[in-house]
């Protein structure tokens, strides 16, 4: 069986069909909830304090739904749109973000406190065209990553390497970017149950990742003493020094050493934000944001009124609707188009104008429409819903106007 990143990019392999399905499998939903929950036991959070986790790759939510359940806050990005829809339509706590992460971890440095990802990274192993480099890719996820986490973050990655080439490359780039930790492997010997955890800190951190069984690099002349007491030991002149020559390995541009170099500098005021907006309380988003649009245009709620399904608007009333600029449109509705909590509501009017058929469709919400008023009403309706079938047939309307200045 061919595996899924050889087939295609993911936002092209995962479309609507295949994101369904794969979201849909309960099989699936079991695999990812243990592979996050072995995850978030390698990162070992402390269990009271607030956490903000980044989850690379979200997909449809899967994963971020365990995070919700063992209460963090998250944000989740990926590069499928028909996943991210998934995500949306299950209605997952998490921020979603569509971006490639091979192009990098686009949030400010410092963001998360920790970081994610099941059956992701494998991807960027893959050039999916002429002129992608694999390796530029994953040297750039691993950067960025490094950069948005928190000094001693911590990131744990399960992914599935194709062989042991892909697997050095990984960890020679998260090496370079700085990193410290390894590899962990649960179910070594099993073929179908083997599971690669890639386990990484961003500088020293208080609560110690789990690195039972994992591989690590440990050089000649401290291998009497640990990676974390050598660097509770060093001084700050000492880590300045190790971080310049991790950034000049990274092929960066870092200023020369000097006397003044971790000199302490005069305490400076800390920076205040403003306060970020009310949570949604897990209300999809382009709902919510039209329920605001609503209240923003539609604050007495008279233009929901006219569309009403019982007492609004019928195909075959007669309107007039006036601008601002005291311009007017007069017509016969045809049809209405209703969206619910959406300001995408529009009708559709026909008039003749010298014998001629013309239909204007009117946004209900249009900022520029001064009133919407109901002229005529008739005694009898035609059947339907939606009038499309009478043009230019013995039922279509004249002139709507003349007819009515005739009437009266």
């Amino acid at each position: 069986m061919s595996r899924p990143e050889e087939l295609a990019p993911p936002e092209v392999y995962y479309n609507d069909s295949e994101s369904h399905k794969y979201t849909s499998s309960t099989r699936v939903q079991h695999i990812q909830a243990q592979m996050t929950l072995r995850a978030l036991e390698l990162l070992n959070l402390e269990q009271d304090a607030p956490h903000f986790i980044l989850d690379v790759g979200c997909g449809s939510g899967l994963s971020g739904e365990i995070l919700t359940e063992e209460g963090y806050n998250w944000v989740g990005m990926d590069i499928a749109p028909s996943m991210l829809a998934s995500a949306l339509d299950r209605e997952v706590e998490g921020d979603l973000f569509l971006a490639d992460i091979g192009n990098g971890i686009p949030f400010r440095p410092g963001t998360f406190d920790a970081a994610v990802s099941i059956s992701v990274i494998q991807w960027l192993c893959n050039a999916d065209s002429a002129n992608v480099d694999p390796k530029k890719r994953i040297l750039q996820f691993f950067n960025s990553l490094y950069a948005s986490l928190k000094r001693g973050g911590k990131f744990v990655a399960q992914f599935y390497p194709m062989n042991d080439k892909q697997t050095q490359a990984i960890l020679d780039a998260a090496k370079i970017a700085g990193f410290g930790g390894g590899l962990i492997i649960d179910d070594p010997e099993s073929k179908r149950h083997k599971k690669y955890y890639l386990v990484l800190t961003a500088g020293q951190s208080e609560r110690s990742i789990n690195l039972a069984g994992a591989e690590m690099d440990v050089s000649s002349d401290n291998k009497t003493m640990n990676r974390k007491k050598r660097k509770h030991l060093e001084s700050k002149k000492e880590f300045i020094a190790r971080k310049k020559e991790t950034m000049r390995r990274q092929g960066k541009k870092v200023a020369l050493d000097s006397k003044f170099t971790a000199r302490k500098r005069r305490p400076q005021l800390p920076t205040v934000y403003e306060p970020l907006p009310p949570r949604r309380n897990g209300e999809n988003a382009l709902t919510f944001l039209h329920k605001q649009l609503l209240k923003k245009y539609d604050p007495a709620g008279k233009r929901s009124a006219l569309v009403d399904q019982k007492t609004g608007l019928r195909a075959g009333d007669a309107i007039r609707v006036t601008y601002l600029d005291r311009t007017n449109v007069v017509g016969q509705v045809i049809a209405i188009k209703r969206s619910v909590n959406s300001v995408g509501t529009n009708i559709l009017i026909r008039n003749k104008i010298n014998k001629i058929g013309c239909e204007v469709r009117i946004p209900l919400f249009n900022p520029n429409i001064r009133n919407i008023e109901v002229i005529n009403k008739p005694k009898k309706y035609l059947p339907r819903r939606k009038h499309f079938y009478i043009r230019n047939t013995k039922y279509d309307v004249g002139d709507v106007e003349a007819s009515l200045k005739k009437r009266k």
